[in-house]
């Protein structure tokens, strides 16, 4: 195993700034890539409604000799959302739908009715009719047409050309024929359906409609269904001839690429050479494969009507142009780096100067001269998240979940942990014993889950039930960690002020309080920062509460049983957090989700407490004043300590295992998960040279865990979690290459914003981080003592005030009452100042939506391909 040894601090900065400049000629290397491929391979088709339409590929094309139906659909850089009936109620209410054509078409018909309406019965005694459902104020409608020549088809078709505000087409009208005439017309076939077809065509040529104008109504025709030939019956393999079936599918695609026809190609790609596609006809699809066409359908007209997250069909979706807080952080983000260039000279000017003019009192709003960047990097970030995963600037891609998949990446994790060995200390002479659940331990624990959580997320393998089991139990641990490392400082440092708890709170949720205004989530969305945060509060107040009496263990383990009985009570009892919730989407229309929180908060209601009891344990056993401590029979009590968490851990894994589903699970979970936790500890800390000795790869990994978490919601992965990003300039084969590149992009990121969260918190406070140190790099065996988060994300801020005195604190060396109440008011100011501006966006970003969308950016730069291809 090889050890890396720290560098020393000249060949550190060196190597930082080379660091620096290669990841600005990558990312410049890499932005430049991705706007030739969007600018110009994506200008004819910037939506991908056009690839929707047209072409595709099965993640899970089955081998040769399988008889397996293919399940994942992936159209060329966009994903597919599989529509259920309040969302196709919430999109085409007081609408309707027309399918007008043979059975292949009324097959997608029962696929969007049963969609619509799970009630809906195909059981229908006269097939050959025509059918209709309304349900939720939509109505389907299929049309018995295998010849498309009935004159409701001509009334229909006509509405589309001498549409207004009078005769409303279908929003969507899908017609399609031509087996019917290889079957039955027995002369010259093709001349029939053609002459049926070009009537189609002249309305669609002239019609006010098209697949590139997202949210109009869509005209559409299916192409002639390509059977399985080896399916079909005697006499239909003697009448439907493959000739005849080529010859109009061949037309179709002259007229498609002659008048720009809107025809579904996807349909027959969808079963190209898989015959298990069909059922025992030959001619229909199986039932999965209907309901693709009509998911297919209803993306192609709803993805851009969708306004609710998670964004997950990205195919033919026409995003939301940014609303004013957007802008407002779009702009502003390239004005502070500007600004920043012109103000970062001398920041702080001596005593005795001239007086301060406009430009030095701007100088003093921004962060200092040292970490200036923070606000841009940041804000760049954020930017970054909104391209990638609110723009079609991004290709997306669905997840795929492969066992070999997920076992490789797992394996290149632990190889880069072993690579990456380290000491605490290399010089044998200053090296001591590292205590129970050190800085380097629980960084290495954070980073090392963070690792399988981010391969569990990326994978989709949450379909697995044991493997879900797992990544709840890296949850609860996050949390355990929580109770653990702020109950130890509260104990110890009985540092309850505004100062302590802001600064947590702060550096916790900065991200995620930025993220929801930019893309159109919510807080709790990013759920992990608001469960530790509202852990924190629960230790905060428990601790807080009588703190004078927290050395009394007897009083400290009661007040803890009472603060979780309350806790229990507050969020599990119907009607609290109910209120609560509503209070605050009424006064500052906050949506919150009560159902999703009060799950959220079961699962891990016990673990925390869990977390405070071990770090009281660890308190009192660190006191060689403790009775047991000096028990000669401590040694024993150890050992069989450890003895008994490498019993629990195999036998947790086997009662795992005996749970039918996930849900089940869920149940016993927050009763049983400190078990593992404990035992994992125990084992971890069992020997010096364990304590001693850490993963250097994952503590880096645990210093930004938080940020990890949060970024690859979008950065990472995309539709909010829901699919892949992937940058689109290494082609559709080239999964591992795009998961290399976006990985690199996404850590990096993750790390930077950790650096700049911490400084930017520090400016917020009003806290000076003093001698150009990084943040989160103490200068003194002190300050490493008083970082504000000792377990979670990163070592955030120093807390060294300005001038040696702290905001919302008394300065004992001030003389005056009247200075020192405007430094303790200080703080608090600032914190209500910072909440006022929230509640305003909130008001803004709810009621100002830009009422245009981004398709008008389209028209502009394809406008000369529009004409050519509908004349």
């Amino acid at each position: 195993m090889v050890r890396f040894l720290r560098p020393s601090s000249a060949v550190g900065k060196v190597s930082s700034e080379i660091s620096n400049h290669l990841s600005a000629i990558l990312a410049s290397l890499l932005t430049l890539a991705v706007i030739v491929r969007y600018c110009w391979h994506d200008a004819p088709d910037p939506f991908k409604c056009n690839a929707l339409l047209q072409k595709g590929r099965w993640l899970d094309h089955p081998a040769s000799d399988s008889e397996s139906v293919p399940k994942i659909w992936q159209t060329p850089g966009c994903t597919i959302r599989h529509y259920k009936s309040k969302d196709i109620q919430s999109c085409l209410k007081d609408k309707r739908l027309l399918f007008v054509g043979d059975s292949t078409i009324r097959q997608v018909f029962w696929a969007t009715a049963a969609a619509l309406d799970p009630r809906f019965n195909f059981s229908i005694s006269d097939k050959h009719s025509d059918q209709l459902l309304t349900d939720g104020g939509v109505k389907l409608e299929f049309i018995w047409d295998p010849w498309l020549n009935g004159s409701r088809l001509n009334s229909e078709l006509e509405m589309f050309v001498n549409s207004g505000e009078s005769v409303r087409p279908p929003a969507i009208l899908l017609a399609g024929a031509g087996l019917w005439h290889s079957k039955y017309v027995g002369v010259n076939p093709g001349a029939h359906w053609k002459a049926s077809i070009d009537n189609v065509l002249e309305h669609m040529k002239w019609a006010k409609t098209t697949v590139l104008r997202p949210r109009s109504d869509l005209l559409l025709l299916a192409p002639v269904t390509v059977p399985a030939w080896n399916k079909l019956s005697i006499v239909n393999n003697g009448t439907i001839l493959r000739d005849e079936v080529d010859m109009m599918n061949n037309y179709l695609k002259k007229m498609t690429q002659a008048q720009g026809a809107d025809v579904f190609w996807a349909f027959n790609e969808f079963t190209e050479g898989l015959s298990q596609t069909f059922d025992e006809s030959g001619i229909h699809n199986v039932q999965s494969i209907a309901d693709l066409k009509a998911n297919a359908l209803l993306n192609l007209r709803c993805n851009s009507e969708r306004v609710q997250y998670p964004v997950d069909g990205t195919c033919c979706n026409v995003y939301r142009a940014p609303n004013y807080i957007q802008w407002v952080a779009l702009i502003g983000t390239f004005a502070y780096s500007i600004v920043s260039l012109i103000t970062n000279d001398d920041r702080t000017p001596s005593a005795g100067t001239a007086p301060r003019t406009l430009l030095s009192r701007l100088r003093h709003m921004l962060p200092s001269a040292h970490n200036h960047t923070a606000p841009m990097v940041f804000g760049l970030t954020v930017v970054l998240c909104f391209y990638a995963d609110r723009t079609q600037v991004l290709n997306k891609s669905h997840k795929h979940y492969l066992g070999s998949e997920s076992f490789g990446m797992v394996i290149i994790t632990i190889l880069l942990g072993l690579f990456t060995v380290r000491k605490t200390s290399t010089d044998p002479r200053t090296a001591e014993t590292q205590p129970f659940l050190g800085r380097d331990q629980t960084d290495e624990w954070k980073g090392w889950m963070q690792f399988v959580i981010l391969i569990y997320h990326y994978t989709g393998a949450s379909r697995v039930a044991w493997i879900y089991e797992i990544i709840r139990l890296l949850v609860a641990s996050y949390l355990f960690m929580t109770g653990y490392g702020h109950t130890i400082y509260f104990y110890k440092k009985k540092d309850f002020s505004l100062k302590r708890i802001a600064g947590v709170l702060i550096r916790l949720n900065l991200l995620s309080l930025a993220l929801p205004y930019m893309m159109g989530t919510d807080y709790l969305y990013y759920y992990f920062a608001p469960l530790v945060s509202y852990w924190f509060i629960i230790v905060y107040l428990t601790m807080w509460v009588g703190h004078k009496y927290n050395v009394n263990t007897k009083f400290l383990l009661a007040k803890i049983g009472v603060s979780a009985l309350l806790t229990t009570g507050f969020t599990m009892k119907f009607g609290i957090l109910e209120g609560i919730f509503g209070f605050l989407k009424a006064v500052a229309k906050i949506d919150w989700n009560v159902t999703e929180w009060r799950f959220r908060v079961f699962l891990d209601m016990w673990i925390v407490y869990f977390g405070m009891l071990v770090a009281i344990a660890f308190i009192k056993l660190s006191n060689p004043n403790f009775p047991i401590a000096n028990s000669p029979h401590w040694l024993m009590f150890k050992n069989t300590a450890v003895v008994l968490s490498a019993l629990a851990l195999p036998s947790y894994i086997y009662y795992q295992s005996t749970f039918p589903n996930k849900f089940a699970y869920n149940e016993s979970h927050p009763y049983i998960s400190f078990i593992p936790i404990i035992a994992f500890i125990i084992l971890r800390n069992a020997t010096p040279t364990l304590r001693n000795t850490y993963i250097g790869a994952y503590s880096w990994l645990g210093k930004c865990s938080l940020e990890t978490f949060t970024l690859q919601f979008h950065i990472w992965m995309a539709a909010d979690t829901k699919a892949l990003l992937e940058y689109g300039i290494f082609g559709v084969d080239s999964r591992w290459l795009n998961l290399i590149i976006s990985t690199i992009v996404f850590i990096y990121a993750s790390n930077e914003v950790a650096k700049a969260t911490g400084e930017l918190t520090s400016w917020i406070m009003g806290i000076q981080i003093g001698g150009g140190d990084k943040v989160g790099k103490p200068s003194s065996p002190r300050a490493s003592r008083m970082l504000v988060l000792p377990t979670i994300a990163k070592d955030a801020v120093e807390m060294q005030p300005l001038s040696g005195k702290a905001d919302g604190e008394a300065n004992g060396n001030t003389a005056k009452l009247g200075p020192a109440v405007k430094k303790n008011l200080r703080l608090p100011i600032k914190l209500g100042g910072w909440l006022l501006l929230m509640w305003f966006m909130n008001l803004v970003s709810m009621d100002n939506h830009s009422c245009h969308d981004s398709s008008h950016f389209y028209f502009i730069i394809s406008n000369s391909y529009y004409r050519r291809t509908r004349i």
